[in-house]
């Protein structure tokens, strides 16, 4: 799955978690524990998706920048 990917479903997974529960506190849907569990679970793992996919996405960026400018990865450190 491409790191833009996993940005989208994390980020559409977060919205619609929050929505609901937005929706449970309003009192437009009842509050049932299984359902306030179950849009925790979405939140999170829509969080962790979408963060997971920006980190990737950093990194290869970085990676693509530094080889076009023939940069090596180690040059920093000494042995």
């Amino acid at each position: 799955m491409s790191t833009e990917r996993q940005m989208l479903i994390g980020g559409i997974m977060l919205v619609a978690g929050w929505l609901v529960i937005f929706l449970i506190v309003l009192g437009v849907i009842p509050s049932l524990l299984w359902l306030n569990m179950l849009m925790y679970a979405v939140t999170f793992f829509g969080f962790m998706l979408g963060f997971v996919g920006a980190m990737s996405h950093i990194r290869s960026n970085l990676r693509k920048a530094r080889e076009e400018r023939g940069e090596d990865l180690y040059d920093d450190y000494e042995e």
